[in-house]
């Protein structure tokens, strides 16, 4: 009976020393959540940013069923605006040369460029 009762205790000791950790980390931006997904229009993914890419069959007939792909930014943000007939300000050119421009995808997430049957770059796991 004793022996019974220290196992359970030992047992019971064991679970409390290591925490479950969650599947999903809280370092999952929104934006990648329900990529991959199956979807029909845009509406249909889970992000705003999303888009619903549609696969073609071997005739280039495009398909009922896409999934969602997440596009890379473009490589003009991040960079000096420029407006047909505004002087630039120096001071302030100079200023967003020397900032580090965003990255173009989340962070564990690499831009695949637009060829070889993809229409447009995209993020797509390391």
């Amino acid at each position: 009976m004793r022996a019974a009762l220290a196992i359970v205790l030992f047992a019971a000791a064991a679970q409390a020393r290591h925490p479950v950790h969650p599947r999903v980390s809280a370092k999952t931006s929104s934006k990648v959540q329900g990529l991959g997904r199956s979807c029909s229009k845009s509406s249909d993914c889970h992000s705003r940013a999303q888009q619903c890419l549609k696969e073609s069959d071997a005739n280039g007939k495009a398909l009922t069923q896409g999934f969602c792909v997440l596009p890379c930014a473009s490589f003009e943000s991040g960079t000096t605006q420029v407006i047909p007939g505004k002087p630039l300000d120096p001071a302030q050119t100079q200023a967003q040369l020397k900032k580090k421009p965003p990255p173009r995808c989340p962070p564990s997430f690499l831009c695949r460029s637009a060829g070889s049957g993809v229409p447009i770059d995209m993020c797509v796991k390391e």
